[in-house]
């Protein structure tokens, strides 16, 4: 066996461990299908100006990154799109909503609309908190 450190390892490196690892998880679960979801806003110059994307996997929505133009701010873009994207996400059957976000970016934001925060990693990297959210997207029956 050979250990190889690396302070630089390649794309292709990486994306073997991840598919290897993915293959392992899809033959221990029972939904296998993971979908991307992404909507996105442009100017009338075709520039992006926010956008969000995100994965449903089984019941579960996970949103990877929502942004939007800081000169567009409170405009409720931001809102919008993460509004639609929980839409999409009820529509394929997800009942619930996972995201992070730091501390200096928006987690008043995502409490106002409703999701639960569920636990915090302080001092990340040094300076900053991440915080984990849930959000329950339609009531279980």
């Amino acid at each position: 066996m050979k250990y190889i450190r690396t302070d630089n390892p390649k794309e292709e490196e990486i994306s073997e461990i991840r598919n290897k690892l993915i293959e392992y998880n899809l033959s221990h679960i029972e939904s296998k299908e993971v979908k991307p979801i992404a909507i996105f806003v442009s100017d009338e110059d075709d520039n992006k100006i926010g956008g969000i994307s995100a994965t449903t996997h089984g019941n579960w929505l996970e949103i990877t990154f929502l942004w939007v133009d800081e000169n567009l701010r409170g405009q409720k873009i931001g809102s919008k799109l993460l509004k639609d994207v929980e839409e999409e996400a009820i529509k394929r059957g997800c009942k619930y909503s996972f995201l992070d976000t730091f501390s200096f970016q928006a987690r008043d934001f995502y409490i106002k609309l409703g999701y639960e925060e569920v636990f915090t990693l302080e001092e990340y990297p040094l300076t900053s908190k991440r915080h984990y959210f849930v959000k329950e997207l339609m009531e279980n029956k």
